[in-house]
């Protein structure tokens, strides 16, 4: 007996619904679901991490990171301000209630702030990878600025748990992207 084999090489396709343009979250299923990991107990390192080829030859990477900066913690302290001075006005100076339910209730009003306030907010980010460069977040960086200088994963501010991606640009050095885990409070 004779048995013809024959190879058929693997295709891609890409979803011609994202032309010109980066995938969106919403369109990208992730590589891997939000579960318990089958042998250590824990979840999965790739919760909110998306990887894939795109249709002009680059490597694109999504994910989500902390938004631990400066502008977001002035507003978390603003936000506090308000909404705890603002209560307190309320409860002690123009309801008519005895002390004792006043205090109760402004408590609870400072609990309910605390709650708010020190939610995380997390921000989605993106990186595409082409042999001519990088596009970070909707900006790019050429290879020629970049050259042998590839960017490094370090700590900022000596906190193990804020990384940034960088490297020198030119004559700059430039903080691509941040990487904090997102199972670390706000702060």
């Amino acid at each position: 007996m004779s048995e013809h084999l024959r190879f058929v090489p693997p295709r891609v396709d890409f979803d011609p619904r994202l032309a010109n343009e980066l995938a969106r979250w919403e369109a990208t299923p992730p590589t891997a679901n939000d579960e318990v990991h089958p042998i250590a107990g824990r979840r999965s390192a790739f919760n909110g991490y998306v990887r894939m080829l795109t249709p002009q030859g680059g490597i694109l990477i999504l994910y989500k990171d902390q938004d631990r900066g400066l502008f977001l913690t002035i507003l978390r302290v603003f936000a506090w301000t308000v909404a705890t001075g603002t209560g307190g006005w309320l409860i002690f100076f123009v309801s008519s209630l005895s002390t004792l339910p006043s205090l109760l209730i402004f408590a609870l009003l400072i609990f309910i702030n605390l709650l708010i306030v020190c939610q995380t907010v997390e921000v989605s980010h993106s990186v595409e990878i082409h042999p001519d460069g990088m596009i970070v977040d909707g900006r790019f960086f050429s290879a020629e600025d970049i050259g042998d200088n590839w960017p490094e994963l370090e700590m900022k501010d000596d906190d193990p748990e804020r990384m940034v991606i960088c490297g020198i640009c030119g004559t700059r050095l430039i903080e691509y992207a941040t990487a904090t885990p997102r199972n670390t409070p706000a702060g």
